[in-house]
């Protein structure tokens, strides 16, 4: 059952690494404590054209040596057994391993910048492609590798906001359990070093040819890999059972710097948005802040853009606050930055040490004057500390937290604004790109999936944005920003609200994708397979980042606010919903806009063969979808009309193909959706399905929905039979259909079922609006 507090406080009772530095915590350390970096020639490949032959590797037995099978070598990617590797000493160190329970609901949150990219690199072609190392690709299948291997029930999720992902999903996983969808959650990041993204930043001329000294003369950064995830359980259990406590999580900020694919905002406004976001939900000031571990890649536009954010949070005094970059020790790990950054510097702190800034000479321009911890690490056990990272595609995230906690009883921020789980959210527009047209308001016209004319196949989308909003539109956008940057001016229109930069930065936007534009990606990974690396494709290279469209959606439209890109293998929509309603409800917009895209090209019709849906009895579907959040209150108070309610969410873990854990993942989904809703199953007037339409897969799952509704004839519906199956957009047209569906007198409640193509499960309750809010 789904139950929260108004201030459910979060603590760190677990951690695990790997690192160029080692792969315990004490290991790491001491060599922290002699200022030793990871950062070396690469041996993984070769580097002698390239502008720099240096990086942060692992010791590969670390990972493969002794953990896993010859089997489980070949059947997880390198990311996902980087990420199982730290999320079980994790585990371990917790005290939760072997003593979860079955009634325990845990969960993961895996930030990647790459995903599964090394088994694309294994076959060093994106044409002919291996369908047993092409499944391990896509970015939901490290993390729901790593659920499946550790035997994880609760929501499973990839955050892949690049940089800032570990970050990002150090904050969703603190949400889950404030927000009672999960007892316990792993969080943390990983990324391997990469042939091809090495070649990428070789391309943009951003590498070091010496170890990277963030702030300091040389400018350029050094890549690294590596791994780290936490264990989050909320402090009162913690406290009760005699938990080791790192940490408690007080709050986090996420933001979008809506400038640039690849630059910062000069001026660091997203980042001072999201450090304020932050402290603000900490309830903590700028002042009780006693160190912050900044991104410090090391590049002169980067490290600058970072001081001047930080400035736009604490003013002169960041001229008196410790502050320091942990990538001279690490190198820079992408996607897995934040988690190990965050972990390192907690286990110093325990030790009384901060960590320093390594191969610091003097400050380069917009960095003097600060108290940049120099070479040697800081004696200090500040209370309060802020990790921060940035990313490509404009996502910036800042994590606050107490190194001390308090008891459960005495909170020590009363400050930091509550969780109102009886807030009510009302979809207030919804944009669709399908087939030939754009739809406002509503996606039930069949002609909006249908092909702009009959020589195009079944689900295909012709949308152009330079015929829509020629002003939005920049030469070779690819297609998947076209559909979703069209969805979201469309369904801002018909929520009738402001557009421009002034208004994005009070609305959140939270994108769902499970590919991204694999039609860059495909192309720019042919760059590097056919041309060579020293020749990737820098036009293309930024797209490999998922979150990339994300990015460039917020960008075109302003949308400046909290921000967020994920990814779930299927139920991108539900979850995003999900995520977007949650972080209403804990004050932090009023307004909310969630989308999720697809799109076809040669790369994805690999991945589908690889995945077996081209065995679905659904066509392949593509487009964008986008739908605008609001609350209900302001929403009403201000005129806006309320087409439905969301009343109730609910996410488990399963597997597939289908099981009694499959089907008792999508009971559980479906129950604790009914739970937060407050609503019994015979109150429910119809269910909306989706499923990736696999031989016997939407007979399996329907049973499953009957048997809970046991012997009620309950209308039960695949959607998916009439639009088609779109991996990342499918659970998102259920959620507009809902709300087409509900009508007061006619159906109340509808019930919206996704499940992924690895078989979580993820539901939603949509409502008729009643005409007031309490």
């Amino acid at each position: 059952m789904a139950t929260s507090k108004d201030r459910a406080r979060v603590a760190v009772t677990g951690m695990g690494i790997l690192s160029a530095l080692g792969d315990t915590f004490d290991e790491v350390l001491a060599n922290m404590r002699k200022g030793r970096t990871g950062i070396g020639p690469v041996r993984r490949f070769p580097t002698a054209r390239f502008h720099s032959e240096i990086g942060a590797e692992l010791n590969r037995a670390i990972a493969d040596g002794a953990y896993f099978t010859p089997e489980e070598r070949e059947k997880y990617d390198l990311c996902a057994q980087y990420a199982i590797v730290a999320a079980d000493q994790a585990l371990h160190d917790s005290g939760l391993k072997g003593n979860i329970g079955d009634d325990r609901r845990i969960g993961a949150a895996l930030g990647t910048c790459n995903g599964g990219i090394l088994s694309l690199e294994a076959q060093w072609t994106v044409t002919a492609l291996d369908e047993t190392r092409t499944a391990r690709y896509p970015f939901y299948q490290q993390g729901d590798d790593l659920a499946a291997h550790l035997g994880l029930n609760g929501p499973v999720t990839t955050i892949h906001t690049a940089c800032a992902a570990s970050g990002n999903a150090i904050g969703y996983a603190y949400d889950m359990i404030r927000w009672g969808h999960a007892d316990v959650m792993l969080a943390g990041g990983s990324d391997p070093l990469s042939h091809s993204v090495y070649a990428g930043f070789n391309v943009l001329r951003a590498l070091n040819a010496v170890p990277a000294s963030p702030f300091a003369s040389r400018f350029g950064l050094s890549l690294g890999e590596g791994a780290a995830f936490v264990v989050l359980e909320p402090l009162e259990r913690a406290l009760r059972r005699g938990a080791t406590i790192y940490a408690e999580i007080c709050g986090y900020g996420l933001s979008n710097d809506a400038y640039h694919e690849t630059a910062p905002d000069p001026e660091g406004r997203g980042i001072g948005t999201a450090v304020n976001m932050a402290l603000r939900h900490a309830g903590t000031s700028a002042d009780r802040i006693g160190y912050v571990n900044a991104h410090g890649t090391g590049t002169q536009a980067n490290d600058q853009a970072e001081i001047k954010g930080l400035r736009l949070a604490f003013g002169e005094r960041l001229n008196e606050l410790p502050l320091s970059s942990s990538k001279g020790y690490f190198g820079h790990t992408l996607g897995a930055a934040a988690a190990i950054e965050f972990t390192t510097s907690l286990y110093a702190i325990r030790h009384g040490l901060l960590p320093a800034t390594l191969h610091f000479d003097e400050p380069r321009d917009g960095c003097e004057g600060l108290s940049i911890i120099a070479n040697r690490m800081m004696e200090k056990r500040p209370e309060y500390i802020l990790n921060n990272n940035s990313a490509f595609g404009g996502h910036n995230a800042s994590i606050v937290a107490r190194t001390h906690p308090a008891k459960a009883s005495q909170d020590p921020n009363p400050a930091a604004p509550r969780y109102a789980p009886r807030r009510r959210i009302g979809i207030v527009g919804i944009g669709s790109v399908l087939g030939g047209g754009v739809g406002k308001g509503a996606i039930s016209d069949r002609q909006a999936a249908a092909p702009a004319s009959a020589k195009e196949k079944p689900g295909a989308c012709a949308f152009s944005l330079k015929a829509f909003a020629p002003e939005l539109y920049e030469r070779r956008m690819n297609r998947l920003c076209q559909f979703s940057i069209g969805a979201a001016k469309t369904a801002i229109a018909d929520a009738g609200w402001p557009e421009g930069r002034e208004a994005g930065r009070e609305t959140g936007f939270v994108y769902g994708t499970s590919r991204g534009s694999t039609d860059s990606i495909g192309k720019f990974l042919h760059s590097v397979f056919e041309n060579g690396p020293e020749f990737a494709s820098s036009i293309h290279f930024p797209h490999t980042v998922i979150n990339s469209v994300a990015g460039k959606t917020a960008e075109k439209l302003g949308l400046g606010g909290f921000s967020s890109s994920l990814s779930s293998g299927g139920t991108e929509g539900i979850v995003a919903a999900a995520y977007a309603c949650g972080s209403i409800r804990s004050g932090v917009h009023e307004r909310f806009l969630i989308a999720a895209g697809d799109e076809w090209s040669g790369l994805s019709a690999g991945i589908d063969r690889a995945k077996g849906l081209k065995a679905s009895a659904h066509h392949p579907l593509e487009g964008g979808i986008c739908l605008a959040l609001a609350d209900m209150e302001a929403a009403l108070r201000d005129g806006t009309p309320v087409k439905a309610e969301l009343k109730g969410f609910g996410m488990a873990g399963g597997e597939f193909p289908f099981t009694a854990r499959s089907a008792e993942a999508l009971g559980r989904s479906i129950r604790e959706a009914a739970s937060q809703a407050g609503l019994r199953l015979d109150q429910i007037d119809g269910v909306l399905l989706g499923t990736a339409g696999r031989p016997g897969e939407e007979a399996a799952y329907l049973k499953a929905i009957f048997d809970q509704f046991a012997d009620r004839n309950v209308l039960a519906v695949c959607l998916n039979e009439q639009y088609g199956y779109g991996e990342s957009i499918s659970s998102m047209l259920l959620l507009a259909a809902a709300a087409e569906w509900v009508e007061p007198g006619v159906m109340q409640h509808v019930l919206a079922v996704g499940v992924s193509v690895n078989g979580h499960a993820a539901a939603a309750i949509v409502g008729a609006v009643e005409t007031t809010c309490e």
